[in-house]
């Protein structure tokens, strides 16, 4: 494989990928279910779990936001430069509700592999796209010995 900044990145995924699973089937087994008012503590987890995971990648901002429903997560990494463009990465944290009769084969808090896939309430919607901007941000640093992102404006 080239050294390139490309392919470094795709190298830390290889390496790292049962770890990022691993993160991923954790926070998948937090059942944030916001419309049931008994997983309120669990919404709370899983915000408490995406903001660690967060400041972890090294987010010098990672907050839960109270709000009248759910609290929210929120997260930057301001730039030095003050040219850099702005990346704006939305998505929830918590789930709709998931019972075995509504066509689950395995429980839907329980992440399972199936041919090279992994299934659980949350991992397509969307905690899986969120957590995996996290790691590609993740990924990144360590590929380029960075301390913070790279933007188009700086090198």
């Amino acid at each position: 494989m080239s050294d390139t900044p490309d392919s470094a990145v795709r190298t830390y995924i290889d390496t790292h990928r049962a770890a990022f699973l691993e993160d991923l089937a954790a926070w998948l087994r937090i059942p944030s279910v916001s419309a049931q008012p008994e997983h309120d503590g669990d919404v709370r987890l899983s915000a408490e779990w995406l903001s660690a995971k967060l400041r972890e990648t090294g987010f010098p901002v990672a907050e839960i936001w109270e709000t009248p429903g759910a609290p929210a997560v929120f997260a930057e990494w301001p730039s030095a430069d003050p040219d850099a463009p702005t990346v704006l990465v939305y998505g929830h944290h918590d789930v709709q509700p998931a019972a075995r009769e509504d066509g689950w084969h395995t429980d839907p808090f329980e992440p399972v592999i199936r041919d090279g896939r992994m299934y659980g309430r949350g991992a397509a919607d969307d905690k899986g796209q969120v957590f995996f901007h996290t790691l590609g941000v993740r990924a990144h640093l360590a590929a380029t010995g960075r301390s913070a992102p790279r933007s188009t404006s700086s090198s």
